[in-house]
């Protein structure tokens, strides 16, 4: 996607030139818990998904969509884009079919809100990180866990990424990433293989995070 413009609040919702719903592969080889650590470094370098197999477009009663198909190396990645016809929040329902080993798959949202932090969703309330890493405890937080939801508000306007079953969040300097899944293969050599399912969404809103529909939005996408 290469422009969101929220209608209401008169706001271009992606940086200029940025490119958002990217799809990004980082290599992923931990240097002692194969499956339990997430090594920083490894955020320095990634593949883009772009091949298409397939595009159509299909309807939902109050929904509209756009089904796209996607192609990489051993694995196969389908998404369904749904657009609300009575709100801003849209809708990323994916099924990946993952054959691949030692790789990351992350979604990317470049988005234009200037911010030092961000705010994620915990079991009893909301926790904030920053969106910098000025100093070595901030670098520390690279990857950030969080419930349902991650916030980038600047006040007056912001922008949430929900999910209903993905943990891994990375904010920073505007880039809102979730990751979706990895492929390691110690202690299950087979980890992560076969059939995944989520949805992911986009909620631009007017003013903070409090201010806005995102809470509720959150529940209702993981207990609809």
């Amino acid at each position: 996607i290469i422009s969101i413009y929220d209608k209401e609040n008169g706001r271009q919702v992606l940086k200029d030139g940025g490119i958002g719903n990217q799809l990004r592969v980082y290599a992923d080889y931990p240097d002692t818990y194969d499956a339990w650590e997430w090594q920083e470094y490894s955020l320095s370098e990634y593949k883009a998904i772009t091949a298409v197999e397939s595009v159509e477009t299909v309807s939902d009663g109050a929904r509209l969509g756009i089904k796209i198909v996607r192609p990489f190396m051993h694995s196969k990645i389908t998404q369904t884009i749904w657009f609300m016809d009575d709100g801003a929040k849209i809708d990323f329902e994916t099924v990946a079919d993952w054959h691949d080993t030692h790789k990351m798959l992350k979604v990317a949202f470049p988005v234009d809100v200037n911010t030092d932090k961000a705010t994620f969703d915990i079991q009893f309330g909301t926790i904030e990180r920053p969106t910098h890493k000025n100093t070595s405890w901030d670098k520390a937080k690279f990857e950030t866990c969080g419930h349902k939801f991650a916030d980038l508000s600047e006040g007056n306007y912001g922008v949430s990424l929900l999910n209903d079953c993905k943990y891994g969040h990375d904010v920073h300097d505007g880039l809102m990433m979730l990751s979706l899944l990895r492929s390691p293969t110690d202690p299950n050599p087979v980890a992560d293989q076969g059939e995944m399912l989520c949805t992911y969404s986009l909620l631009p809103h007017a003013g903070s995070l409090a201010q806005s529909d995102t809470v509720k939005q959150a529940y209702l996408l993981n207990q609809p």
